[in-house]
C-alpha cells in the first residue's frame, strides 16, 4: 500500500476523533468551568438609551440601588440615585400632540406629513 493510502486513512480516523473532542470540551467541560465567573455579579445594566452617535443614558443596578449614567465622549456623569427601580414610560406618553416643536417649522412639517391643505392651496410664506 502506498504511503499516501495511510496518511489518508489516519486524517480520516483523528480528524472525527478531535472534532468529537473539541464538541465534548465546548459542550461539557466549558461550561461548568465559567460557572463561577458569572455567579458573583453585583452590577447589571438593566436599560441604555441611545441620544446620540456618541452619547447615550445608562440605568445600572449595583447591589439594590440603581443609577442613572449620562455617557458622552470621553466622560462618564451621575445623572440620579434610586432605592427603587424607577417607573416605566409608556410610548402613549410620547404623543406628537404633546411634543413641543423643536424648531419653527414643525407645524409646517407637521401639517405636510399629514397630507392638510393649506389656504388657497399655498404654502404660507415668512
Amino acid at each position: 500500500m502506498s504511503e499516501l493510502f495511510w496518511a489518508g486513512l489516519r486524517l480520516a480516523v483523528t480528524l472525527p476523533l478531535v472534532l468529537l473532542l473539541c464538541y465534548l470540551v465546548l459542550r461539557y467541560a466549558l461550561p461548568k468551568c465559567m460557572a463561577g465567573f458569572g455567579s458573583g455579579r453585583r452590577m447589571r445594566v438593566v436599560e441604555q438609551l441611545p441620544l446620540g452617535p456618541k452619547a447615550s443614558l445608562t440605568l445600572v443596578r449595583v447591589g439594590s440601588r440603581y443609577y442613572l449614567l449620562a455617557h458622552q465622549e470621553g466622560s462618564v456623569a451621575l445623572v440620579q440615585e434610586y432605592d427603587e427601580l424607577p417607573e416605566t414610560i409608556e410610548n402613549d406618553e410620547f404623543t406628537m400632540q404633546a411634543a413641543k416643536p423643536l424648531s419653527p417649522l414643525d407645524p409646517l412639517f407637521k401639517r405636510l406629513a399629514s397630507g392638510g391643505a393649506f389656504r388657497n392651496g399655498r404654502i404660507p410664506r415668512g
